[in-house]
């Protein structure tokens, strides 16, 4: 088997067959796409069985009781067969062609993670695909901490989404990297972990995946859990630092306090007593060293968080309790 292509499904009725379709048009040989139900109440699993009916020879279906996004793609990683994984969200589609091309040299390649593009997708417009700096275009087969390091670097270009890459499933495996179960924000707790244990990654140009915005939902309110789930990251990913190389140590002096500087501004923007929060920020900043990273806005809030937001909000950057979809 080549490939295992993972879809988590939980009400997603309206987008599942476009979703469905795109896949089922590959023409990678030994595919087998494994449709996972998530306890959905409405008629995806009613579209679950047509395809299952129609593609049967292909088609894996897991039905389970509801436990989230991390939850279902576990799942379906656990009963995976393919050389290399990919994981595709049930309200998004493929470009197929492009994908065909992309999936090709990972797997000519031998990467552990073939790294991909997206465009963001709403009402039949599309986005043009997301920045990657010329830096990380030319970069060409990198370790993992190296690449992840070099997307940090400026011109800052890091993404943490999984349904543009593919992954060697062995490598999944064998690292123990899966999704934690629970978490908000999964992808930016799996995609360092993985970077940070991976030998060969690699940019490959093409934008094949469609990220739907779905219409309705410009804004939705941050939940306390939204927070929880970045604290965790923070803290958890922190004890990775003293394991990795100067490569790894580097990135993640970067990335740790852009994600901790998100739960300081939100405690703020509700006027909440954020003290205990700007203790461990500082913390993390030490044991990171991220002095060394010469990151002004780092360094500001460590010393004046008050200040740190001012500017944010002067230079219309301003972090609040309001989740905005991007805009194309």
């Amino acid at each position: 088997m080549q490939l295992s292509i993972v879809v988590p499904i939980y009400n997603v009725e309206n987008y599942l067959r476009e979703c469905l379709d795109s896949l089922y048009s590959l023409k990678i040989k030994e595919t087998e796409i494994i449709l996972v139900d998530d306890g959905s109440k409405d008629g995806s699993y009613n579209i679950i069985m047509e395809y299952k009916e129609k593609y049967s020879q292909k088609t894996v279906v897991v039905k389970k009781e509801n436990g989230g996004l991390s939850s279902a793609r576990n799942a379906g990683l656990k009963v995976a067969r393919g050389e290399y994984v990919a994981f595709i969200d049930s309200d998004d589609f493929i470009d197929g062609n492009i994908f065909e091309n992309f999936f090709k040299e990972t797997k000519e390649k031998q990467l552990d993670i073939g790294v991909g593009d997206f465009r963001y997708y709403r009402d039949g417009k599309s986005s043009e695909p997301i920045f990657r700096s010329q830096e990380v275009q030319s970069s060409g087969i990198l370790k993992g901490t190296e690449f992840m390091n070099l997307t940090l670097e400026k011109p800052k270009c890091f993404r943490e989404e999984v349904v543009d890459d593919i992954y060697r499933r062995e490598f999944l495996i064998e690292k123990n990297l899966y999704f934690q179960e629970n978490l908000l924000h999964e992808d930016s707790y799996f995609t360092p972990r993985a970077y940070l244990k991976a030998e060969k990654v690699k940019y490959i140009p093409g934008a094949f995946y469609y990220y739907r915005q779905r219409s309705g939902s410009i804004m939705s309110e941050v939940s306390q859990k939204s927070i929880d789930s970045l604290e965790f990251i923070c803290e958890n990913l922190s004890e990775l630092y003293e394991e990795t190389d100067n490569f790894g140590k580097r990135a993640l002096a970067i990335l740790i306090p852009s994600f901790y500087r998100v739960i300081i501004y939100r405690y703020m923007a509700q006027n909440k007593d954020y003290s205990e929060k700007i203790k461990n920020y500082r913390k993390l900043y030490r044991k990171l060293k991220a002095y060394k990273n010469s990151v002004p806005e780092d360094l500001l809030l460590y010393i004046s968080p008050w200040v740190a937001k001012e500017i944010r909000k002067i230079l219309g950057k301003d972090i609040d309790m309001e989740q905005k979809t991007p805009e194309f």
